[in-house]
């Protein structure tokens, strides 16, 4: 019977021998949310295809298009906001996830542009980043 009382205690003290307080060695896997051709693949490409050739007529091709190559903003706002048919994606994708797209389009299928980072989509996510059809007016001192 006493053996039986012991027995939750005895695997108490086994449990906590059995602890060790070093850090892991392995690193840790990415996170496949983060994955710029996956963030792509599942949001994108159905309208703008894998290739980044579109849908002619319907869906415009990323590949080597001049809105993609210039500035990011106007991008990141575009997927941050919709444009035309395309819907919006600020309430379904992370800062993080926006500038993984966005740097996928930017550097694939030839196209050479910089990349992207979530600080620059948080920026024009809070309104921080002049939009991309905002003009600026000069004034005289």
């Amino acid at each position: 019977m006493r053996i039986l009382t012991c027995l939750p205690l005895l695997a108490a003290a086994f449990a906590v021998s059995a602890q060790t307080t070093h850090a892991p060695t392995v690193a840790a896997a990415p996170d496949p949310a983060l994955d710029p051709a996956r963030v792509f693949s599942d949001n994108c490409a159905a309208c703008h295809q894998e290739d980044g050739k579109g849908i002619e007529g319907a869906f415009p091709a990323l590949a080597g298009d001049k809105f993609v190559l210039e500035g990011p903003d106007p991008v990141i706002h575009v997927v941050l906001e919709g444009r035309g048919g395309m819907p919006t994606f600020k309430a379904d994708l992370t800062d993080a996830q926006i500038a993984a797209a966005v740097t996928y389009i930017r550097t694939s299928w030839g196209n050479a542009a910089s990349p992207v980072t979530a600080e620059t989509v948080a920026a024009i996510r809070s309104g921080e980043a002049p939009r991309p059809d905002a003009t600026k007016i000069i004034s005289a001192h």
